[in-house]
């Protein structure tokens, strides 16, 4: 799935670690066109593409297309790992697969269950994550496990 430039440039930004100080010094650009461009509300020239594509060391055409870091890489989970994710999140239950944990995780940070300093913007970028590495189908098909599974442990 193609995402906008300025969801793409962040999620590459913090697949690499790096703060927007860190990646606006080393493309030398001022941080708070950084964050324009990382919100949409700013457009790049030609120039500015290259030195963030050179600071990210990833090709530009892939901020260009809109291609997230790991994008057509997610595993295909099947219906019983889909059902020990969403149990694992609603009920906190141990995942030994690494990439059900990481699915986890992200659920964990979008449905709240993580609730700390800084946590909406914690969950947002979750949420552009699981956008961005997982169909619409799955990611919405977890969150009915994740509630159903709530609603069962409640009651």
């Amino acid at each position: 799935m193609a995402l906008p430039f300025g969801q793409t440039l962040l999620l590459w930004r913090r697949q690499r670690g790096l703060t927007q100080q860190q990646l606006a010094a080393t493309a030398g650009l001022p941080r708070p066109n950084l964050c324009a461009i990382e919100q949409g509300r700013r457009e790049v020239s030609l120039t500015t593409l290259r030195a963030l594509a050179l600071a990210l060391d990833v090709p530009a055409g892939a901020l260009v297309d809109g291609l997230s870091p790991g994008a057509g890489k997610s595993p295909s989970f099947s219906r019983a790992a889909l059902e020990r994710i969403a149990e694992a999140v609603a009920v906190g239950r141990p995942l030994r697969h690494p990439a059900e944990r990481d699915v986890a995780d992200l659920l964990k940070s979008v449905v709240g269950l993580r609730a700390r300093r800084g946590g909406k913007r914690r969950a947002e970028a979750a949420w552009l994550t699981l956008q961005s590495r997982y169909p619409r189908e799955v990611v919405q098909t977890l969150l009915e496990r994740i509630d159903g599974h709530r609603r069962l442990h409640v009651a």
